[in-house]
């Protein structure tokens, strides 16, 4: 199983986790990033999924301001071939600043619901479906799409 998604103490359950475009500062250069979302505001970065260590760590619930999606990111271009309307911007505290692209409009409003429940702290409702109910196939399928939201226990995630 992915060292990413072991929460850390006081995370709380993960929202979402996956591939997604983040720009980088140094150059404003796109690579893919796999991102962990976790209740109560904690978002975490990793070079790959099997990474244990986050090169980036923030705190949505104290540290963010707004978050800007499609058109109201005005100075941000999406890399080649994806459409604007799959960008995602998160200014936060400290003229900081997330930038990110979904591979589509609709697997971006499923990252942004994600951090907005992160960001606003409450319970988050029942999954439509939990991870343990599918095959490793669909479960592989989803995550190649980043669009899964798992089921944890004991602050893991349930394995297949």
């Amino acid at each position: 199983m992915a060292a990413s998604l072991f929460t850390q103490e006081g995370d709380g359950m993960i929202v979402k986790a996956g591939w997604i475009f983040r720009q980088k500062a140094f150059f404003r250069k796109w690579k893919k990033s796999w991102i962990v979302i976790c209740s109560g505001g904690p978002v975490r970065v990793f070079k790959n999924k099997q990474a244990s260590r986050p090169q980036k760590s923030y705190n949505l619930k104290m540290d963010c301001i707004v978050i800007k999606t499609g058109r109201q990111c005005q100075y941000l271009l999406p890399p080649n071939g994806i459409d604007s309307s799959a960008l995602i911007e998160i200014v936060l505290t400290g003229d900081r600043a997330i930038k990110l692209c979904a591979n589509d409009p609709e697997t971006a409003r499923m990252w942004l619901n994600a951090l907005m429940k992160a960001q606003s702290g409450k319970d988050l409702p029942t999954p439509r479906w939990e991870r343990r109910n599918l095959n490793k196939e669909e479960v592989l399928n989803l995550e190649y799409q980043s669009c899964w939201y798992s089921c944890c226990r004991n602050n893991k995630v349930d394995d297949f």
